[in-house]
């Protein structure tokens, strides 16, 4: 698959290829880079006394809405 072609797929393809092609840095990058974009992606902050509980309530959140969108 070249870099053009990752353009043409959308992330949840993106994330299977990526899956299936560990190898493939590029295609991680463009992962990440479009995750970030679309606001898929978790981040915690470690020096914050409340991160467990933030990073759950995002994870119960990112699930409903995938469940939503389905």
């Amino acid at each position: 698959m070249t870099f053009a072609n990752y353009a043409a797929i959308n992330l949840d393809e993106l994330r299977q290829y990526v899956l299936m092609h560990r190898e493939n840095t590029t295609a991680f990058q463009l992962y990440i880079d479009r995750s970030k974009t679309t606001g898929r992606t978790i981040t915690i902050d470690p020096s914050d006394p409340e991160w467990e509980e933030n990073l759950e309530q995002r994870l119960r959140q990112t699930s409903s809405d995938e469940v939503a969108s389905n």
